[in-house]
C-alpha cells in the first residue's frame, strides 16, 4: 500500500481540548489556535494531493515545537541535555517535549482536520503513532504526518 506523507509548517500544533460554555447553549474551543491549526493541516494535505482514503487507515504524527529561549545559552548554543526534565531545575534543556499540550489532544485536532478530506471519517483510523519533540536545526514548528491505507484503494 502507498503511504502518504506531508508536512505542516508555520505554527505550533494546537490541541483540541475541552469546550468552554458561554451560556445559552453557546460553546467555544478552549484553545484559540485549534481552528487555524486544523486549516493548516487540511491545506498541507490538499497541497500534498492526499486522496480521500477509504477503509482502514494507520496514522503517524510527529508534532514539532520550537524550543523556548530558556533552553539556550547566551551565545545561542543549546544547554546540555542530560535528562527529560533538566529545564525544570534550570540546569539544561530537556531532551523530550514532555510538557503541555498533551499528545492525545494534538492527535484529536489533527484527526478532525483530516476527516472527510484524507479519510472518510476519523473512525477509519485503526492505529496511530504519536510523538512530540523539539524542532532540530532549521525545522519549523508543525507536524510530519503519514497516512497508510490498510486496504487497496479503488480508483
Amino acid at each position: 500500500m502507498e503511504a502518504f506523507t506531508f508536512r505542516v509548517e508555520g505554527m505550533a500544533p494546537a490541541p483540541q481540548g475541552s469546550k468552554i460554555h458561554l451560556g445559552r447553549g453557546v460553546m467555544i474551543e478552549s484553545c484559540a489556535n485549534v481552528k487555524p491549526w486544523r486549516a493548516m493541516v487540511a491545506h498541507a494535505a490538499i497541497a500534498a494531493k492526499v486522496p480521500l482514503l477509504r477503509g482502514p487507515v494507520r496514522m503517524s504524527a510527529v508534532f514539532l515545537f520550537q524550543r523556548p529561549a530558556g533552553h539556550y545559552r547566551k551565545d545561542g548554543t543549546l544547554k546540555p541535555t542530560n535528562s527529560a526534565l533538566t529545564s525544570a531545575t534550570g540546569k539544561g534543556a530537556p531532551m523530550f517535549h514532555c510538557v503541555k499540550p498533551d499528545a492525545s489532544k494534538l492527535q484529536r485536532s489533527t484527526e478532525d482536520a483530516l476527516s472527510n478530506l484524507a479519510y472518510e471519517d476519523d473512525a477509519r483510523l485503526v492505529g496511530c503513532v504519536i510523538e512530540k519533540r523539539w524542532c532540530a536545526g532549521d525545522e519549523r514548528p508543525g507536524a510530519l504526518i503519514t497516512l497508510i491505507p490498510l486496504q487497496k484503494q479503488s480508483p
